[in-house]
């Protein structure tokens, strides 16, 4: 829903917030509030051409689980399918941008991603400029870019990355699983960051944002209530 109410005046998202909190629990919406407390546009993940249902929704459950907020996911070849037994309802969560319209996905997210203030960071095996634990996480925003199951990532992602990041591996294989890899790096970096004085939560503006989101897909009839609130603003403002 738009948030407009008939005349096009915005309503204020704070109020419209309110009235939906009010057919929530009291437990369910201190739940909400604890875990926005924790969540992060500091970090996102972009996840390029992923194919297997399984590791697309391990990778969403990851985010979630690390307190973060956005997944940017770039469909080239392959649709991002999840699995509901191993995703468990995390999406609802989650601020999910899909790029999937037209030939040049990855370019159209990363240009999209760097206009917004974030460093590029490819994950990748076969690159050694900087490890998990020496990455910078004062240098800025940063996302987190890793590739699908046989390929990783895409030339065009590779090059056009301003950093590139790697995970200590001491076995034969070259590369762990994509859902590992993700656990792997969100773990370190957000526990870094959560030590540090970097200002890494949601500004008030995003915060109101996301929780209205999940209030809307939270509360049974979210839509018929969200019109009567509209409609019953509007009656008191004539």
């Amino acid at each position: 829903m738009s948030g407009l109410p008939a005349d096009g005046h915005q309503a204020p998202i704070d109020e419209l917030v309110a009235y939906l909190a009010r057919f929530v629990t009291e437990e369910r919406l201190a739940r909400m509030r604890r875990v926005l407390d924790e969540r992060t546009r500091y970090l996102t993940v972009v996840v390029e051409d992923v194919y297997q249902p399984h590791n697309a929704s391990a990778v969403l459950r990851t985010c979630d689980c690390f307190g973060i907020q956005d997944v940017h996911i770039v469909e080239n070849r392959n649709q991002y399918r999840l699995n509901p037994g191993v995703e468990l309802g995390t999406a609802q969560w989650l601020t999910l941008h899909r790029y999937g319209s037209n030939e040049h996905n990855t370019r159209d997210a990363l240009r999209r991603l760097r206009e917004s203030g974030y460093r590029i960071v490819a994950t990748s095996p076969h690159t050694h400029e900087v490890s998990l634990d020496r990455f910078d996480l004062e240098a800025g925003p940063a996302a987190l870019l890793f590739g699908n199951e046989l390929d990783g990532l895409s030339c065009e992602a590779m090059q056009t990355a301003d950093e590139h990041l790697v995970i200590p591996m001491y076995g034969f294989v070259e590369s762990f699983n994509i859902s590992v890899s993700a656990a792997i790096v969100l773990h370190r970096l957000s526990s870094r960051l959560r030590s540090s004085d970097i200002a890494y939560r949601l500004s008030p503006d995003d915060r109101i944002r996301v929780m209205l989101g999940w209030l809307r897909s939270s509360v049974g009839r979210a839509e018929a209530l969200e019109r009567e609130f509209l409609a019953r603003r509007k009656e008191a403002r004539t």
